[in-house]
């Protein structure tokens, strides 16, 4: 095996830094706070959700650009069909007319002289 400052470096380092890892994980774990943790994490949903389909323009973006790789290409139609499904829910959202503006219009006063 061949020893380099690098190795020796990280594994001075390294080591005070696992031990103290490994102490607080013992510790937590003689203390019950890892059963607490578990107990007040949220359950995980009961039917995971299902991927989005491809969409018209994740193929289109995926097909123009020509470096990426398959799985790359696979990755983008992914990403796009989610913002699309996203979108198609925020839009889907309906406001009443009994929901305040969010904020209201007021025009600024010029800073030019109205000399006419």
């Amino acid at each position: 095996m061949k020893l380099s400052r690098r190795a020796v470096t990280r594994a001075v380092i390294g080591a005070p830094v696992m031990l103290f890892a490994a102490s607080v994980a013992r510790l937590e774990s003689l203390l019950g706070w890892k059963e607490a943790r578990a107990a007040q994490a949220p359950a995980p949903s009961p039917a995971p959700e299902e991927a989005p389909a491809d969409s018209a323009l994740g193929r289109f973006l995926a097909r123009e650009e020509e470096e990426l790789s398959g799985e790359e290409r696979r990755r983008v139609r992914r990403q796009v069909a989610q913002l699309e499904q996203a979108l198609k829910e925020i839009r889907g959202f309906k406001v009443t007319n009994d929901v305040p503006p969010s904020g209201t219009f007021k025009a600024l006063r010029t800073r030019r002289p109205h000399d006419r």
